[in-house]
């Protein structure tokens, strides 16, 4: 069974999603692309999970020298490339045991398939969104979940580098991968190419929780999908978090304590949670105004990535880090 499906799956490339519907929220999802000549385009998608990190797939940059992204790579914040704040990048690492996924017989799904890239300058326009670091298994299985992407709209490559969203059922979950079936779907939506590297997040009943970051497709984006899940490398993630912020603590990092509202998932507890010993609770109906949680609102193909990098600065010695 998996060689079959193996024999039918498409590298994860830059693509959108099908069967979706257009997106103006999810703010902290981005395309990831370059502006050549004054013609932007997309190949991957990211999300922002700090106001300094991207978070994407190791696949959309990993075979690329990090001073050609440096260079030339754009984070495009907005409903369409041709409509956002565009930052540059500073840096960016791949999981050190990344393994790419092999189409054929005797093909893999690939793993570790997660990234970072720094941005150029600090985003405060933007809630970053809050990734998932404890084990996810429970609440996974038949949860419906929203995927975001700026690829494709169709196995024939057109629609790229504009926003949308799609829900998703959780079908089967791994150590891995998120497993998603289009016939389990609204409309037998999925992700395809350029959708590679956004984000699958979850309500929890208070924010959006990013669970896993887009890897893999069918060939036609019509059949299964792949997200590799977030909680599973968390604690390589929160290490890059360190290196580029100076803490692990996201709550430190986002500026959440202490700014008037109570923060339950820092990892210290949050001054706004305690109440002080003169506190009067509210009467029945009458509204609080102390807010829970840390809630957030809400083919241009790879190929035309490297293509269009090299084409436009030449090719760089690959810098290792």
């Amino acid at each position: 069974m998996l060689t079959l499906m193996l024999t039918l799956l498409a590298p994860a490339g830059a693509s959108d999603l099908v069967n979706a519907s257009t997106e103006d929220g999810f703010d902290f999802a981005v395309a990831l692309g370059a502006d050549l000549g004054g013609q932007s385009f997309s190949s991957c998608t990211g999300s922002l999970i700090t106001p300094e990190i991207v978070l994407t797939a190791a696949h959309c940059g990993a075979d690329l020298p990090m001073d050609l992204i440096v260079l030339a790579g754009r984070a495009f914040f907005g409903p369409s490339v041709d409509d956002a704040v565009t930052v540059g990048f500073s840096d960016g690492w791949f999981h050190p045991d990344y393994e790419p996924l092999e189409s054929g017989p005797l093909g893999t799904l690939g793993r570790n398939d997660i990234g970072i890239l720094v941005l150029a300058e600090p985003v405060d326009f933007v809630e970053p969104v809050w990734i998932a670091t404890d084990s996810i298994d429970e609440e996974a299985d038949g949860a419906e979940v929203t995927s975001i992407g700026f690829g494709v709209t169709d196995s024939g490559g057109g629609g790229s580098g504009i926003k949308r969203s799609a829900e998703l059922t959780v079908d089967r979950v791994d150590s891995t991968f998120i497993y998603s079936n289009s016939s389990s779907n609204t409309n037998e939506a999925n992700v395809c190419s350029g959708d590679s590297g956004g984000p699958q997040v979850y309500w929890d009943g208070e924010r959006w929780v990013q669970w896993a970051v887009h890897s893999w497709a069918d060939v036609n984006c019509q059949s299964q999908s792949g997200s590799t899940r977030v909680d599973t490398v968390s604690d390589w993630l929160l290490d890059q978090i360190e290196i580029v912020h100076g803490s692990r603590d996201r709550c430190e990092v986002w500026g959440l304590y202490g700014d008037g509202f109570c923060d339950e998932d820092c990892d210290i507890e949050d001054s706004d949670c305690v109440e002080p010993l003169d506190y009067v609770p509210p009467s029945s109906g009458g509204d609080s105004e102390k807010a829970g949680g840390c809630s957030s609102a809400g083919q241009v193909y790879r190929l035309q990535w490297v293509t269009g990098l090299l084409l436009g600065l030449g090719l760089l010695a690959r810098r290792r880090r």
